[in-house]
């Protein structure tokens, strides 16, 4: 059993719970507000030292190419240019000149330790990069041979000569050393193009031990998978501490400058604001639990006399009276509650007169009602006892209503039993074991509180009847007209066996017959009585009881009509075109749909006939369109009447004279195509031009989709 909860309870605990949670969602806001603002001050400032660093690196290299344009001009194959460039630019230690195998034909160094002329520095990167590229090059840290101190190099050529500077960073690394950070750190560190560090203020010992950091995780975690300028974490490359920082790549030398701060220096700034965001927000949820108590139990005092008197309502006691509060809006309420007792007489009195109303209803309609809750009968009306051969409801009554319908509808009936539904065809079985054909809808309800679906049930026994008659007439009639195509048939032959029998007669009685003229007169008739023997088959094809479903050609049974048809549409003068456009395949009765093209041709003929229409032309056509296969029937016979064309598929309806027509084969074949094949059958008037000459008739179009099983197995006829 659920547990009652105390309402003075939950509402007071949702005041606190609120006002604290607003405390919290402001503080928190306030705290992470505040924590991304000192965070985007880092940012900020990373990025303002990354660009006065990237603009002084970008000054000092254009410094060096600008030494190096001013050589190219004044250089004279002597030692004082390169001794002024040397005395002039601090950044500048010294410089060789190599001729185009690499021996020194000239230099100058403010200290020279061990280079001469006439060495060979054929084998330096600086000498052999330069050749292989005709430009200019950068190298990567290397031990200078002139002053054994780690150095970089930029080579260029000119007239055949390899010039090479080699770079001092002493003026870079002093204003490198301006930017610091809160622990005193120094923030820069630079790397050449290969990895190795240039400048680290911090440790310039592995600037001499020309540490190479490519597999670091400032490469690992920052360089080699984020944007310039993008902040990220990563550990330091010896002490692994976390660092926060940024880099910027210097394009023209492919140098990475990094600009970081110790991550848990910079934690630190940022914990002190959240330690006063949690006091704070401590000290509020306080003050706020203690506000919440007090106004809810304010509140509560008036609740607690307003629940006295509604229990006394509750009881039956409606003339209780209720005491006027001091807020404005529980006086509402209590207004209210003076209304509501006045009001629920009147509406228990309507109730119980609904509920009486509803009863008689539900027993009088003309419909089989049936009410089910989870396929479980719950009640049925009067017409149910009736349909059903019942005595008393107590023979529906907690029984599962599957039992009364016949088994090859019950997955159908289950599909349908939890959603609304249109009407559908259904079998039902009576309690004296009957079968009934009935058209069942349903729609699920609130009864009671609950949900449950009401059916309705109409019985369609004697509709099914009629059907079958009518199908069993259209049949017969059909029979009459295939009859009569039979003689039209036969005469030919017959005649043909009678000429060849009275021949050989004639002449055997005057002498005159021989073995030749035998022979060729008993061929003749042999011939003709197999041509009476196949068309005997043809039409008992036609005629077959059996209603076996299979797949067949729509195509080639539409020959089949024309040869059964052959001789009456012949005899009356009617020629029939056909417009195939592809083999196309259904599934049903073939007889049935025979049966429908029959009686579309038979209406076209007697059209003609009764128009006295003088030329006379039928066309077939079938194609398939999207996902339907579609078949046309058009005749040139004028047509009919636009204020009864609607009224053609009607059973009995006919403009024949009686002894014609029965009205039932257009009505049929629009069963057929409907009922059977799932499909759609239309007609209308149409005028088309032929070899110069206007004809008007009609249209019918049959269209039976693809998509879905053609025949439908349960209608009976």
């Amino acid at each position: 059993m659920k547990k009652i909860k105390s309402l003075k309870k939950e509402i007071s605990l949702l005041f606190i719970v609120f006002s604290i949670s607003i405390i919290i969602i402001i503080g928190s806001f306030s705290a992470y507000s505040l924590y991304k603002s000192r965070l985007n001050s880092i940012d900020h400032n990373q990025e303002q030292v990354l660009l006065q660093v990237e603009y002084e690196i970008n000054n000092f290299i254009d410094n060096i190419i600008k030494v190096s344009n001013y050589l190219k001009k004044e250089y004279k194959n002597d030692e004082y240019s390169l001794n002024n460039i040397v005395q002039i630019d601090r950044s500048i230690s010294s410089i060789l000149v190599l001729n185009k195998n690499g021996i020194i034909e000239n230099f100058a160094a403010l200290h020279n330790l061990n280079v001469y002329k006439g060495f060979d520095y054929s084998n330096k990167n600086y000498f052999k990069k330069i050749k292989s590229t005709d430009d200019t090059y950068w190298s990567s840290v290397f031990l200078s041979s002139v002053d054994e101190e780690p150095s970089i190099s930029y080579s260029f050529m000119h007239n055949e000569k390899v010039f090479v500077f080699f770079i001092k960073f002493t003026n870079m690394s002093d204003f490198i050393k301006r930017f610091k950070n809160i622990d005193n750190s120094h923030m820069i560190r630079v790397f050449d193009s290969n990895g190795t560090i240039i400048i680290n203020p911090d440790s310039n010992e592995m600037v001499l031990q020309r540490y190479n950091a490519s597999y670091s995780d400032v490469y690992e975690s920052m360089i080699n998978k984020v944007q310039a300028y993008q902040q990220v974490s990563f550990e330091a490359i010896k002490s692994l501490k976390t660092q926060y920082g940024t880099y910027v790549n210097i394009n023209k030398t492919n140098w990475k400058v990094v600009v970081r701060d110790d991550y848990t220096k910079v934690l630190e700034s940022l914990n002190n604001i959240i330690y006063l965001t949690f006091l704070s927000i401590v000290l509020f949820s306080l003050i706020s639990v203690v506000v919440s108590l007090k106004f809810s139990k304010k509140i509560f005092d008036v609740f607690d006399k307003l629940q006295s008197t509604t229990s006394e309502i509750s009881n039956g006691n409606y003339d209780t009276n209720m005491e006027k509060s001091d807020y404005l809006e529980f006086n509402k309420l209590i207004s209210s509650f003076n209304k509501m007792r006045s009001e629920i007489d009147k509406r228990e009195d309507y109730l119980e007169d609904s509920l009486e109303s509803f009863k008689t209803l539900f027993n009088s309609t003309l419909e089989s009602i049936v009410l089910t809750k989870d396929s479980e009968i719950i009640d049925v009306n009067n017409v149910t006892l009736d349909l059903l051969k019942a005595k008393d409801k107590s023979d529906f009554i907690g029984k599962n209503m599957m039992i009364f319908v016949s088994e090859e509808y019950r997955e159908i009936v289950k599909n349908n039993l939890h959603k609304d539904t249109l009407p559908y065809e259904v079998e039902l079985i009576t309690l004296t074991g009957e079968k009934i054909n009935v058209f069942v809808q349903g729609k699920l309800l609130k009864f009671l509180g609950q949900t449950v679906r009401v059916t309705a049930i109409i019985d369609i026994t004697e509709v099914k009847q009629k059907d079958r008659l009518l199908f069993q007439q259209s049949k017969m009639a059909s029979m009459g007209e295939m009859i009569g195509n039979i003689a039209h048939q036969w005469r030919q032959p017959l005649s043909v066996i009678t000429t060849c029998s009275s021949g050989i007669k004639l002449e055997n009685e005057i002498g005159s017959l021989n073995d030749e003229r035998l022979n060729k007169s008993v061929d003749n008739i042999i011939e003709n009585c197999r041509y009476l023997s196949k068309t005997i088959d043809d039409f008992r094809n036609f005629f077959k009881q059996d209603r076996q479903i299979e797949e067949f050609n729509v195509n080639e049974y539409i020959n089949k009509v024309l040869k059964l048809l052959g001789s009456s549409l012949k005899n009356n003068d009617i020629i029939v075109k056909l417009d195939f456009k592809d083999d196309l395949y259904l599934k049903g009765v073939p007889s049935e749909f025979m049966q429908v093209i029959i009686n579309l041709i038979n209406n076209s003929k007697d059209a003609f006939i009764l128009n006295n229409i003088a030329s006379r032309t039928i066309w077939i056509k079938s194609k398939k369109i999207n996902n339907d296969i579609v078949i046309e029937v058009v005749d040139g016979a004028g047509g009919i009447n636009e204020t009864i064309i609607d009224k053609i598929f009607e059973p009995y309806f006919t403009t024949k004279h009686k002894s014609k027509g029965t009205g039932i084969g257009l009505y049929m074949s629009h069963q057929i195509i409907t009922e059977h094949f799932d499909g759609l059958i239309d007609v209308k008037n149409c005028e088309y031009i032929l070899d110069e000459k206007k004809y008007k008739g009609c249209s019918f179009t049959i269209s039976i989709p693809l998509n879905k099983n053609n025949y439908i197995l349960n209608y009976s006829i």
